[in-house]
């Protein structure tokens, strides 16, 4: 969750949301051509002046969210509560609800965006990061939207996963595109999932073994560094909805190139494209985390670029582990900026698919954690 765009002072009010209601508040919002907190700032002005009796809203399974409002906003909404003898919980709840009813989804999008673009990014290693950006690719695509799914982790790991041998004879790297030494388009590169239920929506471009190289030799570049990635993938952004990255498991100079990539473009609304980072109820996590927020903020100041967060998708989660892992868990739901956006229990039918190389929506389509990756994938398409 990202400070809204607008110069006016503002105050940051810390309210419990339900997932749903965050996630459909999302959706409405990008089809109105709205970021998600002028749209919820929008709703508490719209219940702060109707004195009417609101119809109680569940919120059940609330979890900590913050809205930056006006100066004197949060004290004037909290006293609207107060006078109405509900919580902020039910106040919020009231207010998102009232502003959905109002605002129902229009036929087509009301502003057009550029192609999505998302890094998948820890620079900790085995927090699941492929296996978050395969599933959120696969559920896009299911979806109905054209996917390309980036293997940008010299390891590979998400190409063996998939069953992909490498780039198809002939083909250029990715790498080599960044460089300037390729000499067939990227086009050739790519790779379609042949599972029907993608219906050949999603594309795969593989790792390749040069991939390891890609910081010494990029070190050497003189000239367009900065946007090397992105002119390489430039050639194919019109022929997809969504690019997602594999990121990989270091602070290097190739990830500052994919934040760069990721940065907000002009026009573009706020948490449309961004980075998605994947973590553990950990202390390794929280500091791998601290590392990755410096260093986009580092690559902000000194560029100028506006980079959102998109939020934390926490992994591998077990309360069983103990006190320990249920705080470190608690503590990422109360890191509001940017949120947890999912939470994928620790489960045998993700362990399966990747041992067998199978998709997880293919191998386990009807699993729990298939079914939080289409809840994830419906969010951050809005």
């Amino acid at each position: 969750m990202t400070h809204p765009s607008t110069d006016e002072a503002r105050e940051k009010l810390l309210v419990n949301l339900t997932p749903e209601l965050r996630r459909d508040l999302r959706i409405r919002a990008a089809e109105h051509g709205l970021n998600m907190q002028d749209a919820a700032s929008n709703a508490i002005a719209l219940w702060l002046e109707t004195d009417a009796v609101e119809t109680e809203v569940d919120t059940k399974g609330s979890k900590s969210w913050g809205v930056f409002l006006p100066a004197g906003g949060p004290a004037r909404f909290t006293q609207a509560c107060e006078s109405r003898g509900i919580t902020k919980v039910q106040g919020m709840a009231q207010a998102i609800t009232r502003w959905l009813t109002m605002h129902p989804s229009p036929s087509q999008r009301l502003v057009s965006q550029p192609v999505k673009r998302i890094l998948v990014g820890n620079q900790k290693g085995g927090v699941g990061k492929t296996f978050v950006a395969a599933g959120l690719a696969q559920a896009m695509a299911e979806a109905g939207l054209r996917v390309l799914l980036v293997d940008y982790d010299p390891q590979g790991h998400l190409t063996s996963r998939l069953q992909i041998p490498g780039l198809p004879e002939g083909a250029d790297s990715l790498l080599k595109h960044m460089l300037g030494e390729a000499d067939k388009h990227l086009a050739r590169s790519l790779v379609a999932l042949p599972q029907e239920r993608f219906g050949g929506r999603l594309h795969i471009l593989p790792a390749s073994k040069d991939a390891f190289l890609m910081d010494a030799k990029l070190a050497l570049l003189q000239v367009g560094r900065d946007t090397c990635l992105a002119r390489a993938l430039a050639p194919l952004e019109d022929g997809y909805d969504v690019i997602v990255l594999d990121g990989p498991p270091n602070l290097g100079l190739a990830i500052d190139l994919a934040i760069n990539y990721v940065q907000r473009r002009p026009g573009e609304l706020i948490d449309h494209s961004g980075i998605l980072m994947p973590v553990w109820s950990d202390r390794s996590s929280f500091d791998a985390y601290e590392m990755l927020n410096e260093q986009i903020g580092t690559h902000c100041r000194m560029t100028g670029a506006v980079v959102d967060q998109l939020g934390f998708v926490v992994n591998a989660y077990d309360a069983r582990k103990g006190v320990v892992t249920r705080s470190f868990y608690d503590g990422w739901n109360e890191l509001t900026t940017p949120g947890v956006l999912a939470t994928l229990k620790d489960a045998i039918e993700g362990r399966e698919a990747s041992d067998y190389q199978v998709p997880l929506l293919e191998h386990a389509p009807e699993s729990a954690q298939a079914e939080t990756m289409r809840a994830l994938a419906k969010e951050l398409a809005a």
